[in-house]
């Protein structure tokens, strides 16, 4: 039985990181990423919502999509299926 996937956009998870793990207050995070707190603030509430319907309901997480840059030397294959 394969488990229904809920994604979260690489953003989304980067907000959840920097609020929820690091502890910034949302006007600090949005400034950090260098986005409206609006904007920011939507991510954050999207992927609250992601990730509570996941857990709640049984639904694995994926991660994918978004706008990002890469770090240098970051050894990833994103053609890999994990």
């Amino acid at each position: 039985m394969d488990l229904e996937v809920v994604s979260l956009t690489v953003e989304e998870l980067e907000a959840l990181r920097l609020v929820d793990i690091e502890g910034l207050r949302q006007e600090d995070a949005a400034s950090r990423v260098g986005i409206s707190r609006r904007a920011f603030w939507e991510d954050l509430k999207s992927a609250r919502m992601k990730v509570a319907i996941a857990l709640s309901k049984g639904k694995a997480i994926e991660i994918k999509g978004g706008n990002y840059i890469r770090a240098e030397g970051a050894d990833i294959d994103e053609d890999a299926d994990a």
